[in-house]
This record gives C-alpha cells, structure tokens and sequence, in this order.
C-alpha cells in the first residue's frame, strides 16, 4: 500500500459529494440546484376589491306584522263578534282576524267531524265559537288590538 491511497489525516480527506436536503459548506442554508435565497423580503402582491353595490337601507327597521286578514290591516272588534257568535262553527271569525291555519281547522272539525258524529262536533266548535265571541266582547281596545291584531293569539 502506498501513502497516496489513504489519506493519513482528517484534513487531506477526500471531499465527498453533496447529499441532497444537507447543507453545502460555504453554503449554508442552499441545497445543489435550488434557486439563491432572496436577499430582500417580497411584498405580496396587492388585490383591490371591486366596488359594491349600496342598497338603501330604511330609515327605520321595519317589523314583521301579521295580516290582519283580507281588506286593511285594521279589524273591528264588532263583526269578529258577531262572526264568532253566529258562524263560529265554521271559523270564519278567524279567517277575518288573520289566523288562516285555526280557521281551516275549525272549518275541518266542523264539516269532518260532523260527518263522522253525526253533528256533534259541529255543535261543539259553535260553543267553542260563542265562548270566543265573549271574549272578543269583554276585552277593551286597547286589550283587543294588543291580543288579536298586533299580537298573535289564536286559541281562546
């Protein structure tokens, strides 16, 4: 064996090649064939939204109401009296007030019912109607408009 083949000392060793993701010496931090790191940061690049459409927003926040029927949104105490004692059976007191769903479930009661009790049931939705009719009449203005109108009560 001759000197030439070995090296006899750690710095006259031979220079390995590069394993790649490993730093170069002399170059610490970049990996054979990746570009130079930046020598200043980049800004990112800028967006600029494009202008929406304004709506007009209402001067006051509207709130939800309920119909008050067909016809204008003010009911009179009296004829949903009147409907109530006379054809109260029927419903048509709520359907005047608004209430649409108790309405046709009374008309149903009334009409279906009375098929299959042989009027029995109709006869108690007409109490049930008189009974709402005393109640529409025993209330104030202001109770009823607060209750029935503005408010939603739809049973007794």
């Amino acid at each position: 064996m001759s000197e030439n083949e070995f090296p006899q000392s750690p710095q006259q060793a031979v220079p390995q090649q590069p394993v790649p993701g490993q730093p170069v010496p002399g170059q610490p931090y970049a990996t054979p064939g990746a570009a130079p790191a930046p020598s200043a940061p980049v800004p990112p690049p800028t967006y600029q939204v494009p202008p929406q459409q304004q709506y007009a927003q209402p001067a006051q926040p509207v709130a939800k109401t309920r119909s008050a029927g067909i016809g204008s949104t003010k009911k009179e105490k009296w004829p949903a009296v009147l409907l109530a004692c006379v054809l109260g059976a029927l419903g048509l007191h709520k359907f005047y007030l608004g209430y649409k769903t108790e309405g046709i479930i009374m008309l149903a009661v009334s009409l279906g019912g009375s098929i299959l009790t042989f009027g029995l049931a109709y006869v108690v939705m007409q109490v049930i109607g008189i009974i709402e009719g005393v109640r529409y009449l025993t209330l104030i203005e202001d109770e009823w408009e607060a209750t029935y109108l503005r408010g939603y009560k739809g049973w007794l």
